[in-house]
């Protein structure tokens, strides 16, 4: 009895030995794949490092594509970047960040080519309209934004967006109906072209009045431009063939069923007063 405990016994402690072993194996194993990994990345992250870091691959030239109100020389100063700088190190999306702080800078690639070639392409807002608010001015660009305050050396013909602004904030849902319109009459090809207004008044009730720079006002609406805008030219025709001036008239074209035409309480310059005997309202 006492031989078979220590028969058990030992056994028990052969088990145990053999595993110790076992797990001390397991463990330099590991250890040593450990190592082993440790020196390929470290020779993979100096290889790197070396490989990027060569002349061959420092940037010798930097191209700036799609400038049109800003400059190469304006982009190149929002890039900052640094003298002999190696172009596989170069972080593109850090300078894509700061070249967009610039409020003309819609979007911004940031790409290389090898083997020394920086590229910096931009597309720039495309602005359409200048919107006034109780103080200042503001560019828009195509989606309505507006985008940034109209300065002294901004010299673009628009139209002035009026009526856009309550209380000090944008009507942005009605500033982007506008912007459907302009880019109507941007394409326009009969009267009024984009070239034609000088300004569009913005109303969320009774839609939109494009002012023409001879003083002539064509109440819109909303919608339906196209349209309205071919009843309009007849209405023009029949008034110069009665020789009537066009300039300082109301024409309401909200209506599809009649045209209302009528001299605005405007005064202009003597040669728009209407002649003798000229009826104030015309209607078709």
């Amino acid at each position: 009895m006492k031989k078979s405990l220590e028969s058990r016994i030992k056994t028990k402690r052969y088990r145990v030995e053999r595993r110790i072993g076992q797990i001390c194996f397991d463990v330099m194993k590991a250890l040593l794949l450990t190592g082993i990994v440790f020196v390929v990345s470290a020779l993979m992250i100096f290889a790197y490092n070396y490989a990027i870091t060569l002349p061959f691959f420092r940037i010798q030239e930097t191209v700036v594509r799609g400038c049109k109100e800003l400059t190469e020389k304006d982009i190149l100063s929002l890039a900052a970047l640094k003298d002999s700088q190696y172009l596989m190190a170069v972080n593109t999306e850090v300078i894509a960040r700061r070249v967009k702080k610039n409020s003309w800078v819609k979007n911004v690639f940031v790409g290389r080519e090898l083997p020394n070639r920086l590229v910096i392409e931009i597309r720039e807002r495309k602005v359409v309209a200048v919107v006034k608010s109780s103080h200042d001015m503001f560019l828009i660009d195509e989606e309505g934004v507006p985008f940034k305050k109209k300065i002294k050396t901004d010299n673009f013909d628009l139209p002035i967006l009026t009526g856009f602004y309550r209380n000090g904030t944008v009507d942005s849902d009605l500033l982007r109906k506008s912007v459907e319109l302009l880019r109507y009459l941007a394409q326009a090809e009969e009267f009024p072209t984009i070239n034609n207004v000088s300004e569009v008044h913005g109303s969320d009730v009774m839609g939109f009045n494009i002012y023409t720079n001879t003083g002539l006002c064509l109440q819109m609406g909303f919608g339906c431009y196209e349209n309205k805008l071919k009843r309009l030219s007849p209405i023009i025709a029949d008034l110069e063939r009665k020789n009537l001036k066009t300039s300082y008239l109301n024409i309401d074209l909200r209506d599809p069923t009649k045209i209302t035409v009528k001299r605005n309480d405007v005064l202009g310059p003597a040669d728009v007063v209407p002649p003798k005997g000229a009826k104030n309202k015309y209607r078709t």
